[in-house]
């Protein structure tokens, strides 16, 4: 029997030739581990020793508790150097580093589970310094007599060498295929430094650039695994390399170095490199021609052998990326130079093919900006309006409007007047630290809220006649980013500049002679167009109007030949004359709705007004109602606040208001549908809401809905009935009143909502001869001359009559020919001007009509209420900027602050409103 079943040296089953540990195995005292005398040994294990030293593949057997190691010889050779002492030894004592990585799975291994994986990484220190190594290996469990599990059986093969093979192959053509596809010089440097960060696992990598005059090196990219490690933009003393590895690295020779504390080339600098975690390195020059440009740094913050492969790899990457990155700098710069050329030859072609001033400012602008590499730039313009009044524009590019607006314009001091005055460029390479700046208060400096500039560079524009067009004024948050060349590319692209402005000017003024006679032109088309829409409605509501009459006729004309038939019986009779009294009604409700709208249209209706409490007109009107809605079987919601609301108005033409538009919703919405009247109370005004979830309406028919005779798409069988003029009789009503109407709806079968605003009781409530006059006003305003220009003239006659009830002389123009032609405007204190005018914008107008009525307040009223749009307001002389719908109070507000007592007007000799003004 063999060993270790048969343990004298002589036995017959000995093998001839023993292997190595077969040998040691014989000669070893297993009395002093825990497994003991082999000849206690349980058969088991004996079992199991015997198979370990039969196997050709590396085995590893780990028996008992304590884990005693058993191992074959082909197993020898992973040991290293802990192969003294590793036999009978505990394979947690012998393997301590990498037991946390396998050990978790012995302990899966004792619990009856098997493992296998192939190229396992482990981190051995087997030699004397940490190694990454793999391997393919397997873990099983071992049975002892009784059956238990006894210990764990591992075989295991190195792989490292073929794992690191196949890695390098991997690493190279993804670099490789980096340097082919990159083609800028910092994404290339990133990608690569990252890549050679993810195949040095646990090893950092840098990229540095010497700086000979400040003596230290100044770090591009830091990398770790794959990561950045945020050392970028540091630095690193040139003293941390002793002199002769410097003259090493300038001579293009590498410096490695595997334990800086004890590598006697280190002595003077291991310290400052022990401090940063740099234990064991390689530094690989990287050289433009002679010079010094750089280095490669990998580090690692423990003592590490390189092999001649690592140092050998690192080297040969670094120079290949190095060539590569050299080929893209010179790229670069060529293509900065094209770039350059191309921008000016482009520049050019935009200042050439733009005549609008405004267009050609902002592209001027841009263009500057992007030749000069500044981060914001703006254009100060001197410009003139058709009046040659004199006005301050600026643009501004990479940066928003609000970064300037509170700042005011530039003043006259040392270092913006030369640019204002016509003088040569002023560059600055700190503007900070520049003793031309911050000498003039308040702010002795840059003010409070600037953008951030450093590098400065300011160029004029004069016309060819000399007059200073503005300036240029260009910016960057870093110093010293604009240079002599940057100088005089702005010097030259100026000239260009002034030529495009003055040719704009000229097309601009023979443009605004084009643009009134369009203006006329198109006013004379939308009248046309206008009286086309009112003929054609007028058609429309005859036809209709044909129809509804001949409706009622048809069932009377039959009943009345019913009538003259002799066989005629009492019970036809009557019903016959019920046909006939019913249809007769019908045709008399329409003949009194075409009668009361034409008396309201015509103003020829008289207001009973009183104090209301509107609870008590929903009443009367679902009272009213209440018919139509239960014949078509629909359920009504009324809701109402607990509080009183009391407004002051007709009681009578209240509750018609509120019965048409429940007629209307009973009549739009399908048997058995929901309609809901809802009464809320605001802090200046009254809701009144008829809701339904009937037909609803489309979305071209909402903007006219309450227009005489509009209804939607007439079906051929006419079953709702109807002339078109229920709406626009509420709509003159509720106006009347000095309230509004609204409607909605979110499309065909959705329902609609249609709402009654008016105006709540104030105090003076009680008084029958002021029902529409604003209750909220909060102090009294002088009476003033108003001009409203809108083209919505429910709009503009709705805000008229409001004025007016508050004493104010209103003029009301749809677009801004008629008002600029007008003679009755002459006296106006404040103008109230829509901005989307058909011929004109509400800007234009207001430019023109300050050039006439200088001392006149300018009020916008639009439905554009962004930042931008009160920028552009305020630009075209507008005082005050209010959104629609307006908010009466704010608009009562601000005529209160007018001074409307009469006065001469201004003389011609007055300043020019907006004319540039330069602060001391």
């Amino acid at each position: 029997m063999p060993w270790p079943f048969d343990t004298t040296p002589d036995a017959s089953g000995a093998s001839t030739i023993m292997s190595t540990m077969e040998r040691q195995m014989r000669d070893f005292a297993w009395e002093i581990t825990p497994l003991g005398p082999v000849a206690d040994w349980p058969s088991s294990l004996k079992h199991a020793v015997r198979t370990v030293l039969d196997l050709r593949m590396p085995a590893y057997l780990a028996w008992g508790d304590d884990y005693t190691a058993i191992f074959n010889d082909a197993y020898m050779p992973l040991l290293g150097a802990k192969l003294d002492g590793a036999l009978g030894a505990d394979t947690r004592v012998t393997w301590a580093e990498a037991w946390p990585t396998f050990g978790p799975l012995w302990d899966q291994v004792r619990q009856g589970a098997t493992f296998g994986h192939d190229d396992f990484p482990l981190t051995l220190n087997r030699n004397g310094y940490p190694e990454q190594c793999y391997f393919r290996l397997s873990y099983s469990p071992i049975y002892d007599d009784q059956g238990r599990i006894g210990g764990v059986l591992a075989t295991v093969v190195e792989t490292s060498r073929a794992v690191m093979s196949e890695r390098c192959q991997i690493y190279q053509l993804e670099l490789a295929d980096t340097l082919r596809r990159e083609t800028a010089f910092g994404p290339m440097l990133k990608a690569t430094i990252r890549l050679t960060s993810e195949y040095f696992t646990g090893a950092n990598v840098a990229y540095v650039e010497l700086d000979e005059a400040k003596r230290i090196f100044t770090v591009k990219e830091a990398w770790k695994d794959g990561v950045e490690t945020g050392a970028a933009q540091g630095t690193l003393p040139l003293d941390m390399l002793a002199p002769s590895q410097l003259e090493q690295l300038r001579s293009g020779a590498t410096i490695c170095i595997d334990d800086v504390s004890t590598d006697p080339e280190c002595a003077s600098v291991a310290g400052p490199c022990l401090m940063l975690g740099i234990h064991s390195v390689i530094v690989i020059p990287l050289k433009d021609g002679n010079r010094l440009h750089g280095a490669g740094f990998l580090y690692r913050d423990h003592p590490y052998r390189w092999t001649d492969d690592e140092r050998t790899l690192a080297e040969d990457l670094a120079r290949r990326t190095w060539e590569a990155l050299r080929r893209i700098r010179a790229e670069e710069a060529l293509r900065e130079e094209t770039r350059m050329l191309e921008l000016l030859n482009r520049a050019g072609s935009v200042l050439a093919s733009t005549l609008d001033i405004d267009t050609l400012l902002q592209a001027i602008t841009d263009a500057a900006t992007e030749l000069t590499g500044a981060e914001f730039g703006s254009f100060f313009y001197n410009g003139q309006d058709a009046n040659g009044d004199a006005y301050l524009l600026y643009t501004l590019s990479g940066a928003p409007r609000e970064a300037f607006t509170h700042l005011g314009h530039p003043r006259p001091t040392a270092i913006f007047a030369p640019t204002f005055n016509g003088g040569a460029p002023i560059r600055s390479d700190d503007i900070t630290k520049d003793p031309r700046y911050g000498g003039m208060g308040p702010h002795h400096g840059m003010p409070k809220g600037h953008l951030p500039v450093r590098s400065y560079l300011a160029a004029s524009v004069s016309s060819r006649s000399g007059e200073v067009l503005g300036g240029l004024f260009f910016g960057h948050s870093q110093p010293k980013m604009f240079d002599e060349r940057t100088e005089e590319l702005i010097a030259g692209f100026v000239a260009q500049a002034a030529v495009a402005i003055d040719n704009a000017r000229l097309y601009e003024m023979a443009q605004r002679a084009a643009r009134e006679r369009e203006g006329l032109l198109a006013s004379e088309r939308a009248a046309r167009a206008e009286a086309e829409r009112h003929s054609k409605m007028k058609d429309e509501f005859l036809a209709m109007l044909a129809h509804e009459l001949r409706n009622p006729l048809a069932p009377i004309t039959s009943a009345a030949q019913l009538l003259n038939m002799p066989t005629v019986d009492e019970k036809l009779r009557l019903k016959a004359g019920s046909i006939i009294a019913r249809q007769v009604r019908h045709m008399t409700e329409l003949v009194d709705d075409l009668l009361d709208v034409s008396r309201v249209t015509r103003g020829l209706v008289k207001l009973e007004n009183e104090t209301l409490e509107l609870s008590a007109v929903l009443r009367a009107a679902v009272e009213q109602a209440r018919p139509h809605i239960e014949a078509r079987e629909h359920v009504l919601s009324v809701e109402a606040p607990p509080q009183e609301v009391v407004v002051v108005g007709d009681r009578t033409r209240l509750v018609q208001v509120l019965v048409n538009l429940l007629n209307n919703a009973a009549k739009y919405t399908p048997p058995r549908g929901r309609i809901v009247l809802r009464l809320e109370a605001g802090l200046e005004s009254a809701r009144m809401t008829v809701i339904d979830n009937g037909a609803g309406m489309d979305a071209k028919l909402l903007p006219h809905v309450f227009d005489l005779f509009t209804q939607a798409e007439r079906t051929p069988d006419r079953s709702q009935g109807g002339l078109g003029i229920g709406l626009a009789l509420v709509k003159t009503i509720v106006q009347m009143h000095g309230g509004q109407v609204e409607a909605h709806s979110d499309g065909p079968n959705l329902g609609a909502s249609v709402s009654v605003l008016l105006p709540l009781a104030g105090l003076d409530a009680a008084s029958p001869q002021a029902p529409a006059r604003l209750q909220s006003r909060r102090r009294n305003a002088a009476p003033c001359v108003l001009t409203i220009v809108d083209d919505n003239a429910d709009a503009a006659q709705s805000l008229a009559v409001l004025l007016r009830e508050q004493g104010h002389t209103v003029n009301v123009f749809e677009d801004g020919v008629r008002t600029l032609a007008s003679n009755d405007i002459g006296s106006t204190q404040a103008f109230i001007l829509d901005i989307g005018l058909p011929d004109m914008t509400g800007y234009e107008l207001a430019r023109r009509l300050r050039r006439e009525h200088r001392e006149a307040t300018f009020i916008a009223l639009t439905g554009y209420g962004q930042a931008r749009d009160r920028d552009l307001s305020k630009q075209a002389g507008f005082d005050h900027h209010l959104v629609k719908p307006v908010e009466l109070r704010a608009l009562a507000d601000i005529l209160a602050q007018l001074d409307c007592t009469p006065r001469r007007e201004a003389g011609v000799g007055g300043v020019a409103r907006g004319e540039l003004t330069l602060l001391p």
